[in-house]
């Protein structure tokens, strides 16, 4: 390693990183993350030769010129940031013992892609972004503190590809996702949330498969995360919403006007948690619309039928002018008013 050691050496290694056209040059960025990452095994050889020891180990995020640090930090730091883009691009031919800290620092740029995507219709793109959050999760080790937010990531992703057109097997890769991140996160205290993942997608896969043990899971889930969440705040309020879906579908299914009752009181619950400007209260309203016209022709009682009307007439103030939903929920509201008319599914939240 002795050239790479040179005083030369490190001043053409800068003068390449400043004449560098543009973020993306990927050739540029793999050579400059090499060689510093030779550098850094060279010179911690030389401050500490004790075999065994995790020289790449340790924070990273530091100023280049800390002199608190050994003279080999530099060098690593600056592996890790030019080889992070690396990763992020697939590169493949990458120092193994940094392959977990590269797939980390990745993981927050695939964070903010996973947002950017969210009403992204490009298969190739969600594809891609399926594909890196796949690598993040097979570089983080077992037991690794970030492992089952990971994992909760790439599900999400899968169930994104798959409600815009993709395979089955998307949704039910994201399911298994899904179940292994809630098994990470034993009794910790955001279990709520990978409970509501799964017993979500389980109620989704359901809607598309019909099977009686998916909608029966994801009851048990839904009903766990709600016990396990906050009384008040938009994510209990998500939590209510995909409950009442899944009561409402299995009382559809078997007619046992309890689960009509449990999604109408959920349904109930939840609306005055979502802000007024925000889309799900619509279909909230419309949903518990609804759910109160179905017990209204189960039982005759007039109340759930004033209530129904009520809550489509706010569903459909409470959507604009010209919103792609609204001819539905007019749909629906109007049809509240008779028994025995069938109403049209709102779009999911």
């Amino acid at each position: 390693m002795a050239p790479i050691l040179e005083a030369e050496a490190l001043r053409e290694a800068r003068r390449l990183a400043e004449l560098m056209p543009g973020e993306h040059d990927l050739a540029v960025h793999h050579l400059l993350g090499w060689f510093h990452w030779f550098r850094h095994q060279a010179l911690a050889l030389r401050t500490d030769p004790a075999p065994g020891r995790n020289q790449y180990e340790g924070p990273y995020e530091g100023p280049y010129g800390d002199q608190q640090e050994d003279q080999s930090r530099p060098d690593l730091r600056i592996a890790v940031q030019a080889l992070t883009a690396c990763f992020l691009a697939g590169e493949e031919n990458l120092p193994e013992p940094l392959v977990p800290v590269l797939a980390e620092n990745a993981a927050g740029y695939a964070l903010q892609l996973l947002s950017d995507s969210q009403e992204s219709d490009d298969p190739a793109r969600l594809s891609g972004l399926a594909d890196l959050w796949r690598r993040i999760v097979e570089a983080v080790p077992a037991g690794h503190p970030h492992r089952a937010i990971h994992l909760t990531a790439l599900g999400n992703v899968l169930r994104m590809k798959w409600r815009r057109g993709g395979r089955p097997a998307d949704l039910d890769s994201a399911i298994d996702r899904f179940r292994e991140a809630l098994s990470a996160v034993a009794e910790e205290p955001g279990r709520a949330m990978y409970l509501y993942n799964l017993g979500d997608a389980l109620n989704a896969r359901f809607d598309r498969a019909g099977a009686q043990e998916d909608l029966e899971a994801a009851i048990a889930l839904l009903g766990e995360a709600l016990r396990a969440t906050p009384d008040e705040g938009l994510y209990r309020a998500l939590v209510l919403t995909g409950l009442g879906s899944a009561l409402r579908a299995r009382y559809e299914r078997a007619g046992a006007l309890s689960d009509l009752d449990g999604a109408i009181a959920g349904y109930r619950e939840a609306v005055p948690l979502f802000p007024l400007d925000q889309p799900g209260r619509t279909e909230i309203l419309s949903s518990l619309g609804n759910v109160l016209r179905l017990r209204f022709e189960r039982t005759g009682d007039t109340g759930d039928l004033d209530a129904a009307v009520e809550a489509g007439r706010q569903a459909v103030e409470a959507t604009p002018e010209g919103h792609p939903g609204r001819a539905v929920i007019l749909s629906t509201s109007g049809q509240d008013r008779g028994p025995g008319t069938g109403g049209s599914e709102p779009p999911p939240i």
